[in-house]
């Protein structure tokens, strides 16, 4: 038995919304989306949570190809390192982006608490790549 609420579909959702969806989904794979990204031209949103975990999705098979391969594994310090500082742009991006969404017409204090803490949430983790990076390669 499946939950009703799994099948729920807003009632203003056209075809054409979902048409646009899709686009903005496969654009999040495209060279052009990270260059936007990077540079704070996304939404906050977007840029927090693509920057950090999306390419969680690149990064993540390296470091597991990199433990597999043994030639390959005194690689390992030097690719956390670099998500590490990677972390360090996206932190940078964050601090840029502007809301939009419901967020957009949000208070200015809300706004301004939600843009802080995914700084701090980005460079906390380009802290632990970054520190952490030279243990990461063993002996």
């Amino acid at each position: 038995m499946t939950d009703p609420q799994d099948d729920y579909t807003p009632e203003d959702l056209t075809p054409s919304d979902m048409d646009d969806i899709r686009a903005e989904r496969a654009r999040m794979f495209t060279l052009g989306f990270w260059k936007s990204l990077l540079a704070g031209h996304e939404g906050m949103g977007d840029t927090f949570w693509a920057g950090n975990y999306l390419a969680a999705l690149f990064f993540i098979p390296v470091y597991v190809l990199l433990l597999a391969i043994e030639p390959l594994y005194g690689l390992y310090p030097y690719v956390f390192a670099a998500f590490g500082v990677y972390l360090l742009f996206v932190a940078r991006a964050v601090a840029k982006a502007q809301p939009k969404g419901k967020l957009k017409t949000a208070s200015r204090w809300k706004q301004m608490f939600w843009r802080i803490f995914g700084v701090a949430w980005t460079l906390m983790d380009a802290t632990v790549c970054l520190t952490m990076s030279p243990f990461t390669g063993g002996v």
